[in-house]
């Protein structure tokens, strides 16, 4: 049973390490997210099982008091924010995937602990993170040179298997320290050799990113790694790996090849100090955005500050607090709606409230003693891992401040198993459990077959949301054709989609919008509602069934919501739109004009490009 539980262990943070980082399908409506979530989530049941096994075989492992208290609380404090948002009107809607974010990250922790007394295994953990991070880096790089024989979808470039190269470079930070760790750790050979490798690579893949926060928590987890491993270096070691920092730092200060699909991306080719510079200037766009969503963010917890606006909720209810200035500080748009705080520590505040916050800060205080504990008593291999754990912890903590790496799929899996490689209690008491009680060996068979119903459950998940996403994706390649033909075939791919996920809020809008292609009004409006059902403060769902009211020719309903819209959206060109013409058809003609006038004056804004666009082609649609 032990040797089981190793083995279902080994293969649980292995194939997390493999395929989150790596995984990746175009052909989805969210090509990246999807399939790596659906692999976390599978992996952390596995690894569930597994702890569970080793547990009811042995007694161990068990993991220290401080890391288990802070475990339990942050669980509790998501589970209490979901129940309490759940009788508010805007419920809950996405607590159960927000839950299984958390469960994920804690159930690869407990994969990762059933391997503490495995030093073999662990071992391989660490060299199969630093070998999927390489890969993503290498890929990343020929990216970067235009010479990636493969095509991927960018977000923005070099994103290898994230799309976007924010993702790219936080995982970077994240595995920096346990490429570390491989390197000092591994034999002299080639197999040394090869982790130095994968280790500049991925250095050089960081530089080349330019993303600053990552910079800072690449810097903050590797550094910490160092101190706390204190690594002997010989000569050729140290001249490596001074050469890849170097190395690094040059790549850094070159623009990427020039490229017309990108020439708008300023960071990409601007100077390397400039990239610097708008890091810290307040009037820069990624400054201004962020600090735009801290505020509203700081509102919600101002709000709520005991309960929260409830697990998954912030993206919800945002909306509400996006007015006045959200598009002049860039944090919503008509084509633009942030799901994430970019400060997990705010977020967390605000959908759980101040004791999901202080759960959170449990949580890490927990780690660092775990860490400790694991330096001073532990061999030279399990400090060494140590040490890489608690870089990554380290990094991941800065990446939090500008960021939200507890919610991404990659950065939650090296999270897990950085969490997983610490917790266990080191201390020599611990040897009196083996062999377990019979109230241990009980509850540890019922909770591998609590494990076992999860891992089954995960599996469902993942079908679904991959099926679904496929649809959905379908879907929307079809809507951007707009014909006749591909209408239709748009209308047949979202049936699809909600027959399988039909509480999919996109997927909803998106109905809405290609029935009222065919004017099916009432069937239009009947989606934009069901829409708003799961997310009743999205301006462009309101839009949605502002512009099905207007083509049914109910004109007071179309002003009314197309109202509701712009009271959440002031500057929303299409809501302006319809309600300047719902106000025409009435009569209405001052304010008709007044709408009109509102929309030249965001047709020739110079700033908000996104929004210009839209209202100038909603200018040169109109009669």
């Amino acid at each position: 049973m032990i040797a089981l539980a190793r083995g279902l262990a080994t293969l649980a943070c292995c194939g997390a390490a493999l395929l989150v980082l790596l995984l990746f399908q175009p052909a989805l409506q969210a090509p990246f997210l999807v399939p790596k979530f659906a692999a976390l989530e599978v992996t952390a049941s596995l690894g569930l099982v597994a702890f569970a096994l080793r547990r009811a075989a042995s007694g161990r492992p068990r993991w220290t008091a401080p890391m288990t208290a802070g475990v339990l609380l942050v669980l509790a404090t998501v589970a209490v924010a979901a129940v309490a948002a759940a009788g508010r009107p805007h419920g809950a809607p996405y607590a159960v995937e927000a839950i299984a974010r958390w469960g994920a990250l804690f159930g690869l922790a407990c994969g990762a602990s059933v391997l503490d007394d495995v030093p073999d295994e662990r071992r391989r953990v660490v060299e199969t993170i630093t070998i999927a991070a390489a890969a993503v880096a290498a890929i990343g790089l020929l990216q970067h040179l235009d010479a990636l024989p493969f095509p991927i979808p960018v977000i923005s470039k070099p994103g290898s298997t994230f799309g976007n190269r924010n993702g790219g470079a936080e995982v970077m930070a994240m595995a920096l320290p346990f490429a570390l760790a491989a390197a000092a750790g591994a034999r002299p050979g080639a197999v040394r050799r090869a982790m130095f490798v994968a280790l500049a690579i991925e250095l050089v893949y960081l530089a080349v990113t330019r993303t600053r926060g990552a910079w800072l928590g690449g810097a903050f987890g590797l550094g910490t790694a160092v101190v706390l491993a204190r690594p002997r270096w010989s000569r050729a070691s140290l001249a490596a790996a001074i050469g890849a920092v170097v190395v690094a730092g040059a790549a850094a200060t070159l623009p990427g090849r020039f490229n017309p699909y990108d020439v708008g991306d300023r960071k990409r080719y601007s100077g390397v100090m400039q990239v610097l510079e708008d890091g810290v200037d307040s009037h820069s766009t990624a400054l201004r955005t962020r600090f735009g969503l801290w505020r509203r963010s700081l509102a919600m917890v101002r709000e709520h500050p005991i309960l929260g606006v409830g697990a998954g909720n912030w993206p919800v209810v945002f909306p509400r607090y996006a007015e006045p200035g959200a598009t002049r500080d860039g944090v919503l748009s008509a084509s633009l709606a942030p799901r994430q705080a970019h400060n997990d520590y705010l977020e967390r505040a605000a959908e759980t409230g101040l004791p999901g916050l202080a759960a959170l800060g449990a949580l890490g205080a927990g780690a660092a003693i775990a860490v400790r504990r694991r330096l001073r008593t532990g061999d030279a291999d399990t400090r060494m891992s140590a040490a890489a754990a608690g870089g990554a912890m380290v990094a991941l903590a800065v990446l939090s401040i500008a960021s939200f790496p507890l919610e991404m799929p990659a950065t939650i899996a090296l999270a897990g198993l950085a969490l997983g490689m610490v917790a266990v209690d080191p201390r020599p008491g611990e040897s009196r459990l083996a062999g377990g009680s019979a109230t241990t060996r009980a509850v540890g068979y019922a909770s591998a077959a609590v494990g076992l119903l999860l891992l089954g459950g995960a599996v469902v998940r993942a079908e679904v949301s991959v099926r679904s996403s496929r649809w959905l994706g379908a879907a929307e390649r079809a809507m951007r054709r707009d014909t006749a033909a591909s209408t239709v075939e748009a209308l047949e791919a979202l049936k699809r989609a909600l027959d399988v996920q039909p509480r999919d809020y996109r997927a909803q809008v998106r109905l809405a919008q290609v029935l009222l292609r065919e004017h099916r009004s009432a069937e239009s409006a009947g989606a934009a509602r069901r829409a708003l059902d799961i997310e009743p403060y999205s301006p462009n769902a309101w839009a949605a069934l502002a512009a099905a009211d207007l083509d049914s020719g109910d004109y007071g309903a179309a002003r009314r919501d197309a109202n509701e819209a712009l009271a959440l959206l002031h500057d929303h060109p299409l809501a302006l739109d319809l309600r300047s013409k719902a106000a025409g058809k009435q009569g209405d003609t001052a304010a008709a004009q007044a709408d009109q006038i509102h929309l030249r004056d965001l047709a020739a804004d110079p700033v908000r490009n996104d929004t210009a666009r839209e209202a100038r082609a909603l200018l040169h649609a109109s009669p």
